[in-house]
């Protein structure tokens, strides 16, 4: 696979290269953010520096500043090859930006390039190129249109990027320990990769469970837990408005750990902020029989709920504060 685009710019290369500098900054004047996943990078444009926009992951491989920056793309995106963005002076005030996508696609990605990806891609990179001419003052002419065919395939990658964003991972020793239970009967994490702008402060996460509520259907499967613990004969956490999963009972190192008790099972929830991602661990011990039939029951539901309930506060994310008398102008 080769795509290649270029726009021809009434702009001095000096300048153009100025806006390429800028990319993934606060002060990004070349990246869409305001429209497409603002890309994103642990390092800025430093070589060995790792990120991506949305679900498209990649690392800087080279950089020379004001001329080319290039990314390799990382294998769990699909695509064995590179990207590269490219400063040219044509001698005559103008300057040429060049993007060039290059590798071989592997896996699902070989349906979905020519497909759907392809087509964002191209908009993107459009959409891009009128953003730098609106920086330098000099365009466009007319601006980059979405055809009806990229507005679907947005939507399609938008779902399908927010399922994308809660993954299980295994659960790391120092969250079972945190949890503090006498004995394991059931653990899982779940980790929400957390956007750009957004806090990184637990506390503030598990404010944005609580506030985010639970949608519909989740509510619905709560009302049917209700009912088997009822048939049960149990007071079940969550029951009654005094009661809670997400009562905060202690605050340990980095974590915070939610949770409450019955006479059939202890439950923890501990949540902690690592890099970029926000991990949610549920730790259960069941006292009894009791408890181990109705924890068979509510697992599955448990299974859906959890990363359902993260990607809604993931919707409603509390934004990183900012520094006191500093400024900060992308919208992230």
């Amino acid at each position: 696979m080769r795509n290649v685009h270029e726009r021809h710019l009434a702009a001095p290369a000096e300048r153009t290269a100025e806006i390429l500098e800028t990319l993934a900054t606060d002060h990004d004047r070349l990246w869409p953010g305001a429209a497409w996943s603002p890309m994103v990078l642990d390092r800025g444009l430093e070589p060995g520096s790792s990120g991506g926009h949305g679900w498209i992951r990649y690392v800087v491989t080279s950089h020379e500043i004001g001329r080319t920056v290039e990314f390799a793309f990382d294998p769990s995106t699909g695509i064995d090859g590179t990207h590269r963005l490219t400063v040219i002076d044509l001698g005559d005030g103008t300057s040429l930006l060049r993007h060039e996508l290059e590798g071989r696609a592997h896996g699902p990605m070989v349906l979905l390039w020519p497909l759907a990806v392809r087509w964002a891609h191209d908009a993107l990179i459009e959409d891009a190129f009128d953003v730098a001419e609106v920086a330098l003052g000099v365009g466009p002419a007319v601006p980059a249109r979405w055809s009806p065919w990229v507005q679907v395939v947005r939507r399609a990658l938008h779902a399908a990027t927010v399922r994308a964003s809660v993954r299980r991972v295994a659960t790391p020793p120092d969250l079972l320990c945190a949890a503090a239970l006498p004995q394991v009967d059931f653990a899982d994490t779940f980790a929400l990769r957390l956007r750009s702008g957004s806090s990184r402060d637990v506390e503030d996460w598990h404010r944005a469970l609580i506030s985010a509520g639970s949608p519909a259907w989740v509510r619905a499967l709560m009302a049917v837990r209700a009912r088997v613990a009822h048939g049960l004969g149990l007071a079940t956490v969550g029951a009654s408005r005094s009661t809670s999963p997400f009562t905060v009972l202690r605050r340990v190192g980095d974590a915070v750990v939610v949770g409450a008790d019955d006479t059939h099972l202890d439950f923890r929830g501990v949540l902690r902020v690592v890099g970029d991602e926000l991990q949610f661990a549920t730790v259960v011990h069941q006292h009894n029989a009791t408890g181990r039939a109705y924890f068979a029951v509510v697992k599955p539901f448990h299974q859906q709920i959890v990363p359902s309930l993260l990607r809604r506060a993931s919707s409603f994310g509390p934004p990183a504060p900012r520094p006191v008398g500093g400024t900060n102008d992308k919208d992230t």
